[in-house]
């Protein structure tokens, strides 16, 4: 059935809906109405969804018939869309509930069209039903949803906004538009730093964001807030980050809520409470406060004083019940006809029972604090025991009036002026403005006596103001004042009002609040504007400590670059002088013990010189490294006779290893020289004895603790602490410590590479290392290397060494070097050892050769050649070769050369300087080693 208008412009979009509805079994129905003929017919799938009688697919219907199935409360509009569908033609639409044969309503749509003739007559209608309950339903609850947030976000109090990554708005609530003072369409899409006045306030704010947004984590804080009017205040702010679906932070969302007054009032709610509790446990009356919603009544401790029942909390009907049944009724009528009429006071007397069966006379007074909109919200009173207290009545009824009159003017500091008597009443905590106890009786005189004497005559005028009948003037003051007792000077805020009689004003009454803290704040205010240019030079003292820092930092690392590149140079002179000497010694043999012994003497000065060059590339960080998986209190704990023979008798060794310590991954046997050189260099620095100190710590750097290692990054690190109680070193010496070649030790009893070694060996394991003396106080040096958190197979052993000098086979080896005494002495060598050798001074000779001798078995090559370097001319020897086999020598490490990605982990390479045993070793087995 054709259901569908190719002219109309929906058609194509119902015709969507018709085949999305048929795939998930949406249509309940089809009808075909021949409106000309008034003659109607459905299918069998309509028929069920309309609740029809059985068989009406199979015969004429007449619409009445149908629609009788309608919701009433839609009848009326599908009647006239149908009707208006009749007279256009084309795409009729339309929504509404249908019964069903099961007598439930569900939402359905009608999809189809109308047939005009040439006269504009409708001939036929016929379309489709398709079931949109639950679309319905998702629907309203998303429009639900949606006029929620916008209810939510227009009546959220304060500021309601969102920013995207780079901080500009994606939206604000009023509160937003009133703080910025621009409307939405100007502020929406720009950034703090473009729209608010304050370009401090501007950059504070988003670096705040940034920080919330870069971690992830929500925050709550107070920001004083400046508004384009002038005004200022605080806000609280409570942000987080805005996340998409996969959890990825794309900006940020905030609310700020104006607590000025909040502040203000927390601090008059904390006055009151005081001025409350003192109040409760000043007098022997029992004090409750009966809460209407959930009928809760807290009592103070004289309920368990006066009447024995040993509780704080119970419920208005307990209080009812323990009333002596004569009084029950009566008290129960009085009390609710005051909370039901609208009234504010009630009082009664009657016998109230104690927790040993007895009854007690009481006269019980409370007063109704009501809502906004008239209806009892909390009621407080006190319960006076009048057996033995009849003369004390009058004097706890004027004190209740007196809690009723704080209660009503803010339930702060109150007092109370009566002209009439001269009498003036002071709760403590007014008392406490003026600096006098809590039980001093006070007069007029006290006040004017307390006041400053700068303030007194301003105050005093203000007071007669209030007090002149002619005026009536509102009395709002602020002064200092003088303590009686204590002689402090305090601010005090006051205001009040005077009550006549007529004409005559018969007192004054008002609350004062000490606002002391609030001056103090506005005097630190003004002396931080004052000293500007003290804090600009604080700030600038601190930049200029930050950038010694950084040339400390870079001058360290370009000296390790310069003493890299002298251990290289080192290693390749020494490559000439000791492989030589090896050969001289196998071809002299034992034929001259006396020529031997010199052998000896030089080749052990040329392993001292190649010891040295292994210190330099230590603190450059080129050192070749083997880390494994360290457990440090077992090496510390081996390392104990290392300790005696070189620390002596006169120095106490004290180790405190942690107990559960993580692993490091490091170098074990770098790490055991590390630790003996700063043993050695404390006991160096206590010639008469002392005690040296190995301590090892699990160390979690994290916001909390950053500030007690100050240059460290956050982590988790395996703490090893060398300290002794030596002499110490001057900030000064300090300073230069790490630096190479630095030594206070006396000509020839140190190289000044100890602690650069230090240095380098930790920063070449990803650590830190820190140095704090003091000069008679000692040393103590901390080594932070990073917990090992991966799983790291275990060390395979070593292989045995083998045989000494295993001899070649005549294989051809091509020698690639650009030192002429090097390159010659690995020719001699190699030749002597039994190869065929063939001998390049760079790559563009060595290619030629490799061309011209196809039976070259070995390439072995410099790593560093000038224009073209070893690992350069090895890829493009084995592009023609690849059965080629290659052996690489440097005198730089092979840490330094994969980490710079000059060679690839895991190739051949045999350290500068070598003796002949070890060219033979590792010669031979890279040609053994197959492929």
């Amino acid at each position: 059935m054709n259901v569908t208008d190719p002219t109309d412009k929906h058609s194509g979009r119902d015709s969507e809906r018709v085949k999305m509805a048929l795939a998930a079994g949406a249509i309940v129905g089809t009808w075909f109405w021949d409106v000309a003929h008034d003659r109607l017919t459905v299918d069998d799938a309509l028929t069920h969804a309309f609740g029809l009688e059985p068989g009406s697919s199979h015969r004429e219907l007449r619409l009445e018939q149908v629609l009788s199935a309608v919701h009433p409360d839609d009848h009326a509009e599908l009647a006239a869309a149908i009707s208006d569908a009749l007279m256009r033609g084309g795409r009729y639409a339309h929504q509404y509930r249908a019964r069903n044969a099961d007598g439930e309503y569900r939402w359905i749509e009608a999809i189809g069209r109308v047939d005009l003739d040439a006269q504009g007559r409708a001939t036929g209608f016929q379309g489709v039903l398709i079931d949109i309950d639950e679309r319905r339903l998702i629907e309203t609850e998303r429009d639900q949803a949606q006029t929620l947030l916008r209810s939510f976000l227009d009546a959220a109090p304060g500021v309601v906004y969102a920013k995207d990554r780079q901080g500009r708005l994606l939206m604000g609530n009023h509160g937003t538009t009133e703080l910025i003072g621009l409307p939405p369409e100007q502020y929406v899409g720009r950034t703090d730093a473009e729209l608010l006045n304050d370009p401090v306030q501007a950059a504070a704010v988003m670096a705040t964001d940034e920080r919330i947004m870069a971690t992830g984590q929500s925050q709550q804080l107070e920001e004083d807030i400046s508004f384009p009017d002038g005004r200022r205040a605080y806000w609280l702010s409570t942000k987080a980050p805005l996340r998409d679906a996969d959890g990825n932070v794309v900006g940020l969302i905030g609310t700020s809520l104006d607590i000025t007054e909040r502040k203000a009032a927390e601090a008059r709610h904390r006055e009151i409470e005081e001025r409350y509790r003192l109040a409760a446990r000043a007098t022997n009356d029992a004090i409750w406060d009966w809460r209407m919603a959930d009928g809760q009544v807290v009592w103070n401790e004289a309920l368990a004083d006066l009447f024995g029942h040993d509780r704080m909390e119970t419920d208005a009907q307990w209080w009812l019940d323990h009333i002596h049944p004569d009084d029950r009724p009566r008290i129960d009528a009085d009390i609710h006809t005051v909370i039901d009429g609208g009234g504010t006071i009630w009082y009664g007397e009657y016998r109230f029972r104690r927790d040993d069966g007895s009854y007690a006379d009481v006269l019980d007074r409370g007063a109704v604090l009501r809502g906004t909109a008239g209806e009892p919200v909390r009621m407080i009173g006190a319960m006076l025991d009048l057996s033995g207290r009849k003369a004390a009545e009058a004097a706890l009824a004027e004190s209740e009036e007196r809690l009723r009159f704080a209660t009503e003017a803010g339930d702060m500091g109150f007092w109370d002026v009566d002209l009439v008597h001269d009498v003036l009443i002071w709760p403590p905590r007014t008392k406490a403005m003026f600096g006098i106890s809590p039980d001093v009786a006070v007069r007029l005189d006290d006040f004017y006596n307390g006041l400053h004497p700068l303030d007194r005559e301003a105050t005093s005028a203000a007071f007669a103001a209030a007090a002149d009948p002619a005026q009536r003037a509102l009395y709002d003051v602020e002064y200092r004042t003088i303590g009686k007792e204590d002689g402090v000077v305090r601010w005090v805020a006051a205001k009040g009002r005077g009550h006549f009689e007529g004409d005559r004003c018969v007192r004054v009454v008002g609350v004062a609040i000490e606002v002391t803290a609030r001056k103090a704040a506005e005097a630190r205010l003004k002396e931080l504007n004052e000293h500007l240019e003290i804090r600009v030079a604080e700030e600038v003292a601190e930049r200029t400590r930050v950038e010694d820092a950084l040339r400390q930092s870079q001058k360290m690392e370009a000296v390790g670059q310069l003493t890299g590149g002298i251990a290289h140079d080192f290693n390749n002179m020494l490559a000439s002088v000791i492989g030589p000497l090896d050969l001289l010694s196998l071809r002299l043999g034992e034929s001259d013990p006396l020529v031997s012994r010199y052998i000896d003497m030089a080749i052990d000065g040329a392993n001292r010189a190649a010891q040295l060059t292994q210190r330099l590339l230590a603190f450059s960080r080129q050192q070749p490294l083997q880390p494994v998986p360290v457990d440090a209190n077992r090496l510390v704990s081996g390392m104990s006779d290392l300790f005696v023979h070189s620390l002596g008798g006169t120095i106490r060794l004290e180790t405190l290893l942690a107990a559960d310590l993580w692993l490091a991954f490091a170098d074990a046997n770098q790490l055991e020289n590390v630790i003996l050189n700063l043993a050695v260099n404390a006991r160096d620095a206590m010639p008469g004895g002392g005690r040296l100190a190995v301590e090892t710590s699990n160390c979690t750097i994290d916001a909390g603790n950053a500030e007690q290692h100050p240059g460290v990054p956050r982590g988790e690190y395996i703490l090893i602490t060398v300290a002794d109680n030596g002499c110490g070193m001057s900030p000064e010496v300090v300073a230069k410590a790490f630096d190479p070649f630095f030594t206070t030790k006396q000509v020839g009893q140190g190289t000044g590479l100890g602690l650069s070694q230090v240095y380098g060996f930790v920063k070449q394991s990803a650590g830190h290392v820190k140095l704090c003396s003091e000069i008679g106080r000692g040393t103590t040096v901390k080594l932070y290397l990073p917990r090992l958190v991966a799983e790291v197979a275990p060390v395979a052993p070593a292989a045995p060494a083998g045989l000494r000098m295993p001899a070649g086979s005549r294989e051809l080896i091509l020698v690639v070097e650009d030192e002429p005494t090097v390159r010659q002495f690995s020719v001699e060598a190699l030749t002597a050892l039994g190869y065929d050798v063939l001998a390049a001074d760079g790559a563009a000779a060595a290619l030629v050769l490799l061309d011209q001798h196809a039976d070259i078995a070995l390439l072995f090559t410099d790593v560093v050649m000038p224009e073209v370097n070893g690992r350069e001319l090895a890829d493009e020897a084995l592009r023609r070769r690849p059965d080629l086999k290659v052996l690489f020598t440097t005198g730089y490490s092979r840490n330094a050369l994969e980490r710079d990605g000059v060679i690839a982990p895991g190739v051949q390479l045999i350290g500068k300087p070598f003796n002949v045993d070890t060219l033979a070793s590792r010669v031979r087995a890279v040609l053994a080693e197959t492929r």
